[in-house]
Parts: structure tokens; sequence; C-alpha cells
């Protein structure tokens, strides 16, 4: 049987003789029952929203995204920036936090010539395989390291070995961060040889794709430059993961994280929205 609130007042007030009414246990009671008939008609609480993993960019256009791993690496990452800068091309490095401690100047100068540098946690742990609280530790002391350092805070984070459990996106997301992998990998980091990994990076590339590399071996250095050209050649247009994406923080046309192909094709097709192999040294 329900009880109104008039009703329960007015029992409580006979059972409590001499108690003013809005003062004294009186009063507590009136103010618990009204907590507890608003907690009944609050709306349920929503789960929160599963968050979105990007494989891959829009495959409108030409545009792709060249990312790097697991840098800076001295006598590696200097290379590639070299490459890069001959032909007026940005690009993404996601970076691991004591690499950043361990070589600053470098990670310094890919910002500063204008690339995009992205969150790659701090010991390019497994999170999958250690505890929630020290996997945000490892997320937190990079976007600490990059404030002190390179006086930057990272957009995008990309998960060492992409993998990463939904409860650990969300401390990505409060973070300001998107998560992002790739469907067009290099497999630089099996080191198969300069050929092998330009030949695969060519033959996979499609409109909207994002191309993972490493800049830790010298065997990727090495060919960085073939592949540049093989792309540019196809009428691919580089940009930044943030202007793939469009994101609204820059700008959509006439960007300069933009680079156009020195001849315009329609080659290229749609981006393939494959999941990404979980390799052991991807990533």
């Amino acid at each position: 049987m329900s009880v109104t609130r008039g009703t329960f007042l007015k029992s409580l007030g006979k059972s409590l003789p001499g108690m003013v009414f809005g003062g004294g246990l009186a009063g507590a009671a009136h103010k618990l029952l009204g907590q507890m008939t608003s907690a009944v008609n609050a709306p349920a609480s929503r789960p929160m929203p599963k968050i979105k993993f990007i494989e891959c960019g829009p495959p409108d256009g030409n545009r792709i995204a060249l990312t790097f791993d697991d840098g800076p690496t001295p006598g590696v990452t200097d290379l590639i920036l070299d490459e890069l800068k001959k032909r007026k091309l940005r690009v993404t490095f996601f970076m691991v936090g004591q690499r950043i401690a361990a070589a600053p100047d470098l990670a310094k100068r890919v910002l500063a010539e204008g690339h995009e540098v992205g969150n790659h946690t701090y010991t390019h742990a497994n999170l999958t395989a250690i505890k929630d609280q020290e996997a945000e530790s490892e997320i937190q002391k990079t976007q600490d390291i990059m404030a002190e350092k390179l006086n930057h805070r990272a957009t995008w984070f990309r998960p060492p070995y992409g993998v990463l459990r939904q409860n650990q996106a969300t401390m990505v997301a409060r973070r300001g961060m998107g998560v992002v992998l790739w469907n067009v990998s290099s497999e630089d980091w099996s080191l198969p040889g300069e050929d092998k990994i330009t030949s695969k990076v060519l033959a996979e590339t499609t409109a909207g794709s994002i191309v993972l590399c490493h800049d830790v071996s010298q065997q990727t250095a090495n060919c960085i430059g073939p592949i540049l050209d093989g792309l540019l050649a196809r009428g691919f247009e580089f940009a930044t993961l943030s202007v793939l994406m469009r994101q609204p923080r820059t700008q959509r046309d006439g960007n300069p994280d933009v680079r156009r192909p020195r001849q315009p094709s329609r080659e290229g097709g749609s981006a393939r929205r494959a999941e990404p192999e979980k390799r052991s040294g991807e990533g």
C-alpha cells in the first residue's frame, strides 16, 4: 500500500507529541522523505557509450596519414625528418614518454617542423597485461613529460600492440584524446628488408589509410624516401591525423598540414576497414 507525504508526516507528527513541524526529528524526517522521493523519481543512469577505436579516415579524396611509433630515436627519427622536410610533408609521430625524456631536442624538432605528436605510453607497456592503475600512470606520465619537455598536450593516443580495454579507453578520453589504430602496417618492426617494407606500404595504402611505421630501425629510415615518393606518385595527399579525421581544432581547407600530390590521381579507392593484426612487435 502506498503512503502519501501528507499521511506519512501526519502519522509522524502524532507519534512525536510536542515536536514542532519543520524542526527537530520531524523536520529531519521531512527532509529524508524528500530525498527518498527524488531518488525514486530520478532517471536511471545511462551506461557509458562505447569508445570507438579509429582505424582509418574518410575514403573521399586521396588523403592518407603516415604514422611513426616508438620514437624519438636518434639516428633514425632525424633521418626520417630530413626526408619529410625535403618533400614538405607532415605526418604523425606516436612517442614513448621515456624516449622523449632521453631525447627531448629530437622530440622538439618533430613539433617544430610541423608534425603532430601523439601519446604512445611511457614505457611501451601492453596495457591489457597490467593493472588499470598502472595503465593510467603510463598514459598520464607521457602527457606530463610532453608538457614538461615539449610544452605540448597530445590529442591522439595509440596503445602499444594495438590492444586496449574499453575501461582504459575511458582513461584516454578523460584526457581529451582519441584512440587511433591503423589499417595498413608496414611490418617494419620485423625487419623484413627495405624492399619488402616499401612494397607492402605501396601495395596496401588506399584513400583514407592510416599507415603504421616505426622510427626505431635503420631499415625504415633507409626506405622512407622511396615510400614517400611512391605514395606521392600514386596521387596521395599527406595529412596529419587531425587533418585526416577533420577535427574541429584544425582547418579543413588550405591547411599547411596537407601536402598535395605532384600529379593528382583518382586511384586509391576506399580505405580498407579491417581489424588490425595484433602482432608482438607492432604498435
